[in-house]
């Protein structure tokens, strides 16, 4: 390389420079320059960002007298920069020294590293960042955090309940499409200094910082809830979904990105254990670990022991009056500890197993009392017993239940059993199977909790159900919330149509039972007309006279 004129054609940018870095001449017409640069300082012509790289080549070139080599990018129209391999050498016999610049544009070799980059660390789906990236952004949040002693930061796994029915429902495209859908609604609810991520099928992460207490992200966990609740439009119909939240909080809950991640991940797996449409923070969680041992000893001591009871809460007719039922309750009384509430012991029995033991109980004892106020008289009458998840996976399901109505007697129709959407759904080609030979063994089914689950509503039609059973939520503010009031107007009208009964959980005012027996509700339950007594208690409030 001996001048610029040697080398200008094989190459899209030559120049030959002094030694303080003065343009001596210049075939540059591939940046686009009109006039003639010589005399102009090559650095100029560079990125401000990437002088240095110039200025050390030089440098190198001079007393090293070897070509030297970098990747810089060139101004075009002294505005545009183009990335170009640049090729320098001192010029032999020169004096003052000259140099030899050759350059050639890599602008599309850039372009594919950042594409190649991207797609590496971003959901090819979604745009969002990959479990890949999201877990750099964890660790640099945990070291800026550290280094500036700035405040902590919030973790959150969430993932969708009972996503693999959306696939068999609407194929893999449609499950596709509502992944992108949700996407789209998650990213409007967080801050541009947070981080937003799918790491997973149908599982998405979040860093949400200067978030320290649980409470704010009790705030944020319940809004990404609400906005998952409004209905989403798949392949032209409507569907509804929920989702499972797990929080952990730095440096509280862990001081390293894997024990933080870690520990949001139990607290989401406990949410979802939970049933699902619900978050749980990872110190709730440990806390309530601290405890489990103790009061899963004392739960098999109380099982031994008889502390363990159950109460009904009747239930009546929405118009008449008339009872009609009552649901079974299970209730846990130490002499030591006093009453221990069911939301503390049976998600504890759900997961050490006791449930299995606790759930047989249950029914056989509901049906004995059921089929005994029958003899006494109440021949009208069913007794109402919910299934926990656990005891609708076991495979003796059925066996246990029909075992509890030979050895009592029962009727199969004095019994009904309470099951949630979350349950049915899980897998419902075998609740399906399930439930069809409850039914032609005269059992009866309700769905629990009606409206608070995220279930396409075509499950109705799929399932031999008998019963709606309105959550209390819906219930509390009638009638003077519109959006209550809509939603209860079209339960009711879709039972109707689908031929179910309904019953309302939590009625405690004149003005609400008004308003449902009007609207055709069947079936009321709650303080108004009756808390839950044992059965003794029971029959002699209840069952005195049968009117």
């Amino acid at each position: 390389m001996q001048t610029t004129e040697t080398t200008h054609s094989i190459s899209d940018f030559s120049v030959r420079l002094s030694l303080r870095g003065v343009i001596l001449e210049a075939h540059a017409s591939f940046l686009e320059y009109d006039d003639d640069l010589a005399g102009e300082s090559f650095t100029g012509l560079i990125h401000p960002e990437d002088v240095g790289k110039f200025e050390r080549a030089m440098e190198s070139a001079l007393f090293l007298e070897r070509k030297q080599s970098f990747v810089c990018r060139l101004l075009r129209k002294g505005l545009l920069p183009i990335w170009m391999d640049c090729h320098m050498i001192r010029i032999p016999d020169t004096s003052p020294p000259e140099f030899a610049l050759i350059a050639f544009d890599v602008s599309h070799w850039r372009e594919d590293e950042s594409r190649i980059s991207y797609l590496a660390t971003h959901d090819p789906l979604t745009d969002l960042p990959n479990r890949l990236l999201f877990n750099d952004r964890i660790a640099v949040n945990v070291a800026s955090t550290q280094r500036h002693k700035q405040p902590g930061f919030a973790l959150q796994l969430l993932d969708l309940d009972g996503f693999k029915k959306v696939n068999d429902t609407f194929g893999h495209v449609g499950g596709d499409e509502l992944i992108k859908a949700v996407a789209g609604r998650l990213r409007m609810l967080v801050r541009d200094s947070d981080t937003i991520a799918r790491i997973g099928g149908d599982e998405f992460a979040f860093i949400l910082s200067g978030v320290q207490k649980a409470r704010d992200a009790e705030i944020v966990a319940k809004k990404i809830l609400a906005a998952l609740h409004r209905p989403f439009r798949i392949d032209g119909k409507t569907l509804y979904i929920s989702a499972s939240i797990g929080t952990a909080i730095y440096p509280d809950h862990g001081k390293e990105p894997v024990s933080l991640f870690k520990h949001a991940e139990m607290a989401m797996y406990s949410a979802k254990d939970q049933g699902g449409n619900c978050w749980r923070l990872f110190d709730d969680l440990a806390n309530q670990e601290k405890g489990d041992v103790s009061m899963e000893s004392a739960m098999h001591e109380g099982i031994r022991n008889g502390e363990f009871l159950l109460h009904y809460q009747p239930i009546f007719c929405a118009s008449t009056g008339k009872l009609r039922g009552a649901e079974a309750l299970m209730r846990w009384e130490n002499p030591e500890r006093g009453a221990t509430s069911p939301a503390v012991f049976i998600p504890l029995a759900e997961t050490s197993g006791l449930i299995d033991l606790l759930g047989r109980w249950v029914l056989r004892m509901a049906c004995h009392q059921a089929r005994q106020w029958q003899e006494n008289g109440f021949q009208d009458f069913y007794v109402s017993v919910n299934v926990s998840p656990r005891q609708f996976r076991q495979e003796r399901l059925i066996d246990t239940i029909k075992g509890a109505l030979d050895e009592s007697g029962l009727d199969p129709s004095g019994l009904m059993l309470e099951i949630t959407e979350g349950i049915l759904m899980q897998d419902p080609e075998r609740s399906g199977a399930i439930l069809n030979e409850l039914k032609s063994s005269g059992v009866r089914i309700a769905i629990d909790d009606f409206g608070t689950g995220y279930s396409s509503l075509s499950y109705l039609k799929k399932f031999p159900l008998s019963v709606l059973k309105i959550d209390k939520s819906f219930v509390d503010e009638l009638p003077h919330c519109e959006e209550d009031v809509a939603i209860i107007s079209a339960v009711l009208s879709l039972a109707r149509g689908l031929g179910l009964s309904v019953v309302a959980e939590g009625v405690e005012t004149e003005e609400q039972l008004d308003f449902l027996s009007r609207r055709g509700c069947d079936l009321i339950q709650g303080y108004l007309k009756g808390r839950p007594l044992n059965g003794i208690a029971f029959r002699e409030k209840f069952l005195t006279n049968d009117e």
